[in-house]
């Protein structure tokens, strides 16, 4: 059978459709800010086998380890071990593919008359599934049995509803689990609903020709990803990045290396040149490691490529066990997320070479996330603030970077003050640009921010950013921007600096800012423009001492002295 075009676009406009629709459930189900204000989450859909057909929202990566999950509970659950209203449950990385044990996958198998057609999957973080400290994140793992509760390929729901034993397994496990099992069941409903969805379009076309249009999609991928690739000259590049630590040894820096060799229209990433798996929780999971540099293969070749399994297909990926981005059991991996953002702005780095008309410069690093347990919350029950940390794209050859937009997803996942302050017995007192953030560059990077919390009861705090010690890098003659910086009591008489990986008890009236860095500039900085210059100044973007010594632009009572900026240029 062989579909016509018109066909198959209005199908596959039917499934887009399906999976936003599953994206939105999803996210106004969640109980927990950090999936309904933060949308660190995922709904699509798959083949039969696993292969990633279309995902909605959120965190795009997330999708791209849809087929592990599915591979792990077809092993678990073969033949004709699932049934029509069965959805399952897993969260162990080493298993289902999941970045770390908070992210929670729940799939759903579709079937029609009888055939299984599809799978219903979403991806999405839990506040808190136990381990050492809330949030289960914590600096002090050294290894996966400290990162939380890990549940096996399990059935969770069937047509007659939830399995409670299974249920009160996770609760038992939950500091929060009023919050996490609310989330949870929102992830079976999103699956169930493109469940619904599919065999709604089967009835309205024909099973076989919705399959169709489903394989043809990702066949079309590959293709698309391969034609790209073949039209870049033949060659090899390298790009390496660090981390400042694991966490456990705070004097070694970890480095990841990407080696990228394009051939015809083949292009093999190798990770071999990495640093080996590390004690503290730095370590990222081979599968989150495969998705990120999808990503970046599509950012450095065409954007318009979907984000499917066909593009797994269209590249070869060397990632040896035992590496940093490739650990093995038992290893802990809560900390993933700075450093598969560091394998992703290598990646970029590295085809930016072998493609130098996409070539971008990186992200700001300092990507990560904050987590608070109180003890009481504003409910009058114990709770879990759970905050992503962004930072700022890097310039391009045509633009400078957007602020504050997480890299690598490219959304804005910041969680408002008022839900923060609402939700949680805390306090923002800043929120706001950071000057001199962002790196210099005919095209800078984005601008960083700073936020500043006082904590209005006793709290464990845990701080998991990343770039405090290692700085981003510039492209094209452009410049890095500065390190982050994380503080206690910042401009009292006991201030403190924290590490990027750093766990403790907190007092009622400690003031926390976070000083997360922009993106890195691309391109001579004395090569931009004055008045582009001039008008950060005047938006705070920039200061007149950083203007002269980056820049070359001398700015005086407010506007741009000529004769000083010509000088200053040489």
């Amino acid at each position: 059978m062989t579909l016509d075009p018109i066909t198959t676009e209005v199908v596959l406009s039917r499934v887009r459709e399906t999976t936003e629709a599953m994206a939105h459930a999803l996210f106004h189900s969640g109980y927990s800010p950090i999936l309904r204000e933060s949308q660190d989450g995922t709904a699509g859909l798959t083949d039969a086998d696993g292969r990633v057909i279309m995902v909605g929202g959120g965190i795009q990566y997330h999708s791209m380890l849809y087929t592990k999950s599915v591979e792990s509970l077809l092993m678990a659950y073969p033949g004709d071990a699932m049934e029509d209203g069965d959805s399952f449950i897993c969260n162990d990385p080493y298993q289902a593919g999941n970045s770390h044990v908070p992210d929670m996958v729940v799939a759903t198998p579709v079937f029609y008359e009888g055939r299984r057609i599809a799978f219903g999957v979403s991806v999405a973080h839990k506040a808190d599934v136990g381990g050492l400290v809330p949030g289960s994140s914590g600096a002090g793992s050294r290894e996966i049995f400290h990162d939380g509760l890990r549940l096996p390929p399990v059935r969770y729901w069937t047509k007659d509803g939830v399995i409670p034993e299974i249920e009160n397994i996770i609760r038992t496990n939950s500091r929060v689990p009023d919050v996490v099992v609310g989330d949870l069941r929102g992830q079976v409903g999103s699956t169930r609903l493109g469940a619904e969805r599919l065999q709604a379009l089967s009835d309205e076309y024909g099973v076989d020709t919705l399959v169709e249009a489903m394989e043809s999609l990702i066949d079309r991928t590959r293709d698309r990803v391969r034609a790209e690739i073949a039209t870049w000259p033949d060659g090899e590049a390298q790009a390496e990045g660090f981390m400042d630590h694991d966490g456990a040894d705070p004097a070694t820096p970890v480095k990841i290396h990407v080696r990228a060799v394009k051939k015809g229209d083949r292009l093999t990433i190798d990770f071999s040149g990495s640093d080996g798996q590390t004690k503290g929780p730095i370590n990222t999971p081979a599968q989150t490691c495969k998705a990120v540099t999808v990503l970046a293969a599509i950012a450095a070749s065409d954007p318009t490529i979907p984000v499917n399994s066909g593009a797994f297909e269209a590249l070869d990926i060397v990632l040896p066990d035992g590496k940093i981005v490739s650990p093995v059991f038992p290893a802990t991996v809560n900390h993933y997320f700075p450093t598969s953002h560091l394998a992703y702005a290598c990646v970029v780095a590295a085809l930016g070479k072998l493609n130098p008309s996409r070539a971008v410069a990186p992200p700001g690093l300092g990507n990560g996330a904050i987590a608070i347990g109180y003890r009481e919350g504003r409910s009058g029950r114990p709770t879990v603030q759970y905050e992503l940390m962004v930072t700022s794209l890097g310039g391009t050859a045509d633009h400078d970077g957007t602020a504050m937009v997480m890299g690598m997803c490219h959304f804005t996942p910041s969680t408002p003050v008022e839900i923060v302050e609402t939700e949680y017995p805390i306090r923002i007192r800043k929120f706001d640009t950071w000057e001199d953030s962002a790196g210099a560059g005919r095209t800078r990077g984005g601008i960083g921010f700073v936020r500043e919390y006082e904590m209005l009861s006793d709290v464990i705090l845990t701080c998991r950013t990343a770039n405090h010690e290692q700085p981003g890098w510039g492209v094209e003659g452009g410049e890095g921007p500065p390190v982050c910086v994380t503080s206690i009591n910042p401009d009292g008489p006991d201030s403190e600096e924290l590490a990027a990986l750093d766990t403790r008890e907190a007092l009622a009236g400690t003031i926390v800012r976070l000083e997360q860095t922009g993106g890195s500039g691309y391109g001579d900085a004395r090569r931009r423009p004055p008045e582009k210059v001039l008008k950060d100044v005047r938006n705070g973007y920039v200061s007149v001492a950083a203007a002269a010594e980056k820049y070359g632009v001398i700015i005086v009572d407010g506007k741009i002295d000529a004769d000083a900026t010509k000088d200053a240029r040489g």
